[in-house]
């Protein structure tokens, strides 16, 4: 069955029974999505447990509760978009359980569940390569979103000096920022960041060509010197703000 998000389906789970559904992330198809799952009502004699299956049926993660009757709410992350993905729902014995074997089809009961995107994304997705850069201006703030450590944000801009900066504040306490600059013909003139979670960072951009446009790319590291695309590189994820300014 397919899911329509944001609403509430009511299910019954019977002895030694499952229940499969399917459900389709909703943004742009170069972003990852957060869903969350929440299953209310639960039989006084159900413990719920819950897979996540991929589009090629692959068990991505699971979940359970660990007493009888207990409600669950959990957010699945790094989800790709305008994918499917499926849920499959049955009764454990709580704690660990392996799907289709220990712990597994060990209650019942009814319950209610919902689906729900959260939107995490910010208001420039999917900016996730070069070629989709967002425009950005000069003393104006913007308030990004890193919902994946998979992830990079790309924007775009033409220098109204020949020397600038980039500040970055308000960094997400588990992400260690990245900043990498390119010029117009995309070649990576260099990257910096801090090497301490939650560290505000500001980048000193010299000899810039007043006529040409730069781009600048966000991403999550493990801190210190890092590699774009390789070494330290997506290795966080997290909300940021950043102006670029004159020096």
């Amino acid at each position: 069955m397919q899911l329509s998000q944001d609403t509430i389906y009511n299910a019954q789970i019977a002895e030694n029974d499952a229940d499969f559904f399917s459900f389709t992330t909703t943004h742009g198809s170069t972003t990852f999505d957060e869903v969350e799952i929440s299953v209310n009502d639960v039989g006084p004699d159900l413990m719920i447990g819950v897979a996540i299956y991929n589009s090629d049926g692959e068990i991505l993660e699971t979940n359970t509760v660990k007493t009888e009757g207990a409600t669950l709410t959990y957010v699945l992350r790094n989800l790709h978009s305008d994918e499917t993905y499926y849920v499959r729902f049955s009764g454990t014995w709580g704690g660990s359980y392996t799907v289709d074997g220990i712990g597994d089809h060990d209650s019942e009961g009814a319950y209610s569940f919902k689906v729900m995107n959260l939107n995490a994304n910010d208001e420039f997705a999917g900016n996730h390569s070069l070629n989709d850069a967002h425009p950005i201006i000069t003393d104006q703030t913007y308030d990004g979103v890193l919902v994946s450590k998979l992830e990079a944000d790309y924007f775009s801009f033409t220098p109204t000096a020949d020397t600038m900066q980039v500040q970055v504040t308000n960094v997400s306490s588990d992400l260690i920022i990245g900043i990498a600059l390119y010029r117009s013909n995309f070649e990576l003139i260099g990257s910096a960041g801090p090497s301490t979670a939650g560290a505000n960072y500001t980048l000193n951009l010299n000899n810039m060509n007043t006529e040409a446009t730069y781009y600048l790319r966000f991403s999550g590291t493990w801190g210190g010197g890092y590699t774009v695309d390789g070494i330290g590189d997506h290795y966080g994820y997290g909300s940021y703000t950043f102006v670029l300014v004159d020096n």
